[in-house]
C-alpha cells in the first residue's frame, strides 16, 4: 500500500474511532462500526470482524431419567440420591423428593452430602416436613413400647423422643436447651430418649414415625399419643411449648 493511501486510512480509522470512548492504551471496542467498516473498505482494505467471544454455557443439568439411572446403578450412593432428590424438588415432586433426601441423609451419614440433603428436606412444604402426629401414633409406641411409662407413684408419664445425629450442629445447640430443661424443671415428669438416625437400629422408628429433616423431636403424652413436635431448631420457645402440652392434664391438641 502508498504512503499516501496508509496515512488516509490511519487519519479515517482514527475520526472513525472518534467518539467511541477509545483512549489509547486502552482496550478497543470489540466491533467496529458500520461507518469505519464502510470507510476500510473504500480504501481498498478489507475487514474481518469478528463477534465477541461467548462465555462458555454451563453443562447442562441432568434429566431426571438420568438421574434414576444413577440412583440404580448406585444404590447406595448419597450423592446419587441427593442430585435426585434436588431435581424431584426443582420439579415440586415433593414426595419423591423427601423419598430421595432421607435416604440420601441415612446413607451419607454426615457427610457433605449428607448435610446437603438434610437442609434440602427443610424445604419441604409443612405436610411433608412434619412428623407422624394424632391417634394413630399410640399404635406405634404400643408396637415400639413406648408410652404408658411409670412414673413417681405408679403415674404414667409422657415421653419426649429427640432424633438427631452427631454431625448436626442445630442438634447439639437443641441438645443444650433440651438437657437445661429436663434437669431444671421435668426431670420426674417425662421420659426422654435421643434416637440417632445414623444408627441401623433406628430405621423402625424413623419410618413410623415419617421422620425427615434432623433435629426433630416428638412430644408423646401418657397415652403414647404425638401431641406436638419440633423440626429444626428454633430457640428454648419450641421446647418448652411442646413440654408443656404433654405434661398439661388434658393431654389433648395436636400441633
Amino acid at each position: 500500500m502508498k504512503t499516501g493511501k496508509l496515512n488516509l486510512l490511519v487519519v479515517v480509522v482514527g475520526l472513525g474511532l472518534a467518539g467511541t470512548g477509545f483512549v489509547p492504551g486502552e482496550a478497543a471496542p470489540t466491533a467496529p462500526s458500520n461507518k469505519l467498516r464502510a470507510l476500510a473498505m473504500s480504501q481498498g482494505g478489507a475487514t474481518t470482524v469478528k463477534a465477541p467471544a461467548k462465555a462458555p454455557s454451563s453443562i447442562p443439568a441432568k434429566s431426571i431419567e438420568q438421574l434414576n439411572q444413577e440412583v440404580q446403578a448406585s444404590p447406595t450412593s448419597a450423592a446419587a440420591r441427593l442430585a435426585l432428590g434436588q431435581a424431584y424438588l426443582s420439579a415440586k415432586d415433593y414426595l419423591k423428593a423427601r423419598e430421595q433426601l432421607r435416604l440420601a441423609v441415612r446413607l451419607g451419614k454426615g457427610s457433605p452430602d449428607s448435610q446437603r440433603a438434610n437442609q434440602a428436606l427443610m424445604a419441604l412444604p409443612h405436610a411433608l416436613l412434619k412428623p407422624k402426629t394424632g391417634a394413630e401414633t399410640r399404635m406405634i409406641a404400643s408396637m415400639l413400647g413406648l408410652g404408658r411409662t411409670r412414673g413417681a407413684g405408679g403415674a404414667a408419664r409422657p415421653t419426649v423422643i429427640d432424633f438427631y445425629a452427631s454431625w448436626c450442629q442445630p442438634c447439639k445447640q437443641l441438645d443444650g436447651v433440651m438437657g437445661r430443661l429436663l434437669k431444671d424443671s421435668y426431670s420426674d415428669k417425662v421420659k426422654y430418649m435421643r434416637v440417632d438416625v445414623d444408627d441401623p437400629n433406628s430405621q423402625a422408628l424413623l419410618d413410623q414415625y415419617e421422620v425427615s429433616p434432623i433435629p426433630t423431636v416428638v412430644f408423646l403424652n401418657s397415652e403414647g399419643e404425638v401431641v406436638s413436635y419440633s423440626v429444626g431448631f428454633s430457640g428454648e420457645h419450641a421446647v418448652r411449648d411442646g413440654l408443656s402440652k404433654i405434661t398439661a392434664t388434658s393431654g389433648s391438641g395436636t400441633n
